[in-house]
């Protein structure tokens, strides 16, 4: 047992895994589906979604799809992107018509745009 912790101690987590370790649990307590490599699908209120850290895809009933770039800071890692994308989406499915919408803003969790005293450092 000590062995375990002490081994589990001396792992180096680069941002990568532990970005990729975080998406796996916020999948779990989204509900998102792990589809492929990055992408998960995730279903929240009566919409359907496909996401990955490039993008955001509503799919709808009649086979048809919208999606929208997401916008993130280069440095974050894709992992990261995504698990934030399905974090938001699950709180509030209707953040997607606002991106759409307003594509290239970012967006806080409860549906408002950040300011530009917020985005001091952000890109």
């Amino acid at each position: 047992m000590r062995n375990d912790r002490l081994a589990m101690k001396m792992q180096t987590w680069t941002p990568a895994r532990r970005a990729a370790e975080y998406l796996k649990r916020i999948a779990r307590l989204t509900g998102a589906e792990h589809v492929q490599d990055e992408t998960y699908r995730l279903r929240a209120g009566r919409r359907s979604f496909l996401v990955d850290y490039k993008l955001v895809r509503v799919i709808s009933r009649r086979s048809e799809a919208t999606c929208f770039s997401v916008d993130a800071d280069p440095d974050m890692p894709s992992a990261e992107v995504v698990a934030s994308a399905l974090l938001q989406l699950k709180n509030n499915p209707r953040l997607f018509e606002k991106w759409r919408q307003l594509r290239g803003h970012p967006f806080k969790a409860n549906g408002k745009m950040f300011k530009s005293a917020d985005l001091v450092g952000w890109r």
